[in-house]
């Protein structure tokens, strides 16, 4: 992940333009930048503070961990209704609009292009999985 992608993160979560992201908002930017910290681990990254600047936070970027392909698979399985490993891409994209901070219109059709549906619009979402894996 670049720099800019970092301090594009951070910019974000600082609502107030202080210069600082407050310890609660420092978990979902590092989650906006593809990592997986633990409860735990984010705790002891924060360590205590109430207030974090982009320098801190670019180091708690290279500490905290990536997710595994197994993490990701178990979110996508949580909504494969059928437990056949498929989603409909339909739903895939309602998801990825919908929770968390949502993606944009132009992230989601790309995503459409590469999740890469079958003729019933199914995806299989370990592959999907290993195709982003592939990119963090």
């Amino acid at each position: 992940m670049s720099e800019e992608d970092i301090t594009g993160v951070f910019t974000f979560f600082d609502k107030n333009n202080s210069g600082t992201i407050t310890g609660a908002d420092a978990g979902n930017a590092l989650r906006t930048l593809g990592k997986a910290p633990s409860e735990e681990q984010l705790k002891e990254l924060v360590g205590g503070k109430s207030k974090i600047d982009l320098s801190a936070f670019r180091e708690m970027v290279q500490k905290a961990d990536d997710p595994t392909f197994d993490e990701v698979s178990e979110a996508f399985a949580t909504f494969d209704t059928n437990s056949n490993g498929y989603i409909q891409l339909k739903e895939l994209l309602n998801l990825m609009k919908n929770l968390g901070e949502g993606l944009p219109q132009d992230v989601l059709d790309k995503l459409s292009v590469l999740a890469e549906p079958d003729a019933d619009q199914l995806v299989n979402y370990r592959r999907l999985v290993d195709i982003i894996m592939k990119d963090l």
